[in-house]
């Protein structure tokens, strides 16, 4: 079954007409990435799902829920969420705060303690203001507040984005526990290849606003399409996840 389906998704911001007919389904319980060169609507598309565009035709379903028209805070009720590029948590906010916001906005959030079991980092540091912690440590802030809102779709934008190598693989390390071990099922948007070839089930590209191939890492190294449409070369693609 897939848990998100996408079908003929435009989207605009003001005359732009940036996303032109996407149709994407995510399977549940795997990780599919998204990939595709800067400008080629890798954000936009996940706004969209998010009910965060002012302007969005077509059709998104959440494990065949229909979500069209519905605001964004209903859509995270119903079990999806976005973590975006630019609001990764409340600076202010103490750590456990950012956590308690974001339990507060579903009607059935997971217990702390499940949350810390599997992101321990920031047992230590529910206290301390987490504008205060590096860019990793906030990410894994931003992944906790996704956690105890008992998420079923969890997007992703650029989770690595200007963090530490031994972070980066810690988060795909969550990632992995969250779709393989919670059934959480993931859209990853993600420049850092070898964290996409290790964590991602399937990969699909995004150009000019619509989807034009994807496949398994192995698959898309071998048939050329990640150096045709990226114009990168992964080493070692064939053996990734």
């Amino acid at each position: 079954m897939d848990a998100l389906t996408i079908e003929k998704l435009h989207g605009w911001y003001g005359k732009s007409h940036i996303l032109q007919g996407v149709d994407l389904a995510v399977p549940a319980g795997q990780v599919t990435g998204l990939l595709g060169r800067n400008g080629a609507g890798k954000t936009t598309l996940l706004k969209a799902v998010m009910g965060q565009l002012p302007r969005i035709e077509g059709k998104v379903a959440l494990y065949g829920q229909s979500l069209d028209g519905r605001p964004a805070d209903a859509r995270a009720r119903a079990g999806i969420a976005y973590m975006s590029q630019e609001h990764r948590v409340f600076p202010e906010l103490s750590v456990a705060e950012n956590i308690k916001v974001a339990a507060a906005a579903v009607p059935d959030p997971r217990p702390l303690d499940e949350v810390l079991a599997l992101i321990g980092e920031i047992r230590d540091h529910l206290r301390r203001p987490a504008g205060r912690l590096s860019g990793g440590q906030q990410q894994l802030v931003a992944l906790a507040r996704c956690m105890t809102m008992n998420v079923r779709m969890l997007m992703m934008d650029e989770p690595t984005e200007g963090v530490m190598p031994q972070m980066v693989d810690r988060i795909g390390e969550i990632i992995r526990a969250l779709a393989h071990e919670r059934g959480v099922s993931v859209l990853l948007v993600e420049q850092n290849l070898g964290l996409s070839f290790s964590v991602c089930t399937d990969l699909c590209f995004l150009e000019k606003g619509r989807i034009v191939g994807g496949g398994t890492p192995a698959t898309v190294s071998a048939d050329g399409s990640l150096e045709r449409i990226l114009g990168v070369r992964m080493r070692g693609a064939k053996n990734a996840a």
